[in-house]
């Protein structure tokens, strides 16, 4: 038997209010926050860390999340910037391009594989 959401409404009607919280049954909360920059949604888990936001600006949504599981679709640009990032998959990984692909280390680059590296194209050079 299928699980009803409860509905929830948020009075969004009132111009002078600024700020509207909704705490889930789970304990995460939903909090709606609007000023003349921009208007932002934030939700915070049950110890009050916001684990995601989305700030509506006049350049677009900006979406910030940090959590266990996370999926991303972006039809444009999809950037990520960390002091480091780590890309694992326990079956299969692949990055495909359909047009250039450049890869740039401003030190070593290491590439270790259990069976055959194969390098395929019509050009090869090294250096």
């Amino acid at each position: 038997m299928p699980h009803k959401a409860n509905v929830i409404n948020l009075d969004c009607n009132v111009p002078d209010k600024k700020e509207s919280c909704v705490r889930l049954a789970s304990g995460w909360q939903v909090l709606i926050t609007s000023n003349e920059k921009d208007d932002r949604i934030d939700i915070l888990a049950n110890k009050g860390d916001i684990t995601m936001t989305v700030r509506l600006t006049d350049a677009g949504p900006v979406i910030s999340m940090q959590g266990a599981c996370l999926e991303l679709k972006s039809t444009e640009t999809l950037t990520l910037d960390a002091k480091k990032i780590k890309i694992k998959a326990r079956d299969e990984a692949s990055i495909e391009s359909k047009g250039t692909l450049d890869i740039d280390a401003a030190d070593e680059m290491e590439i270790k594989s259990g069976q055959d590296v194969r390098v395929k194209g019509k050009m090869i050079h090294l250096n």
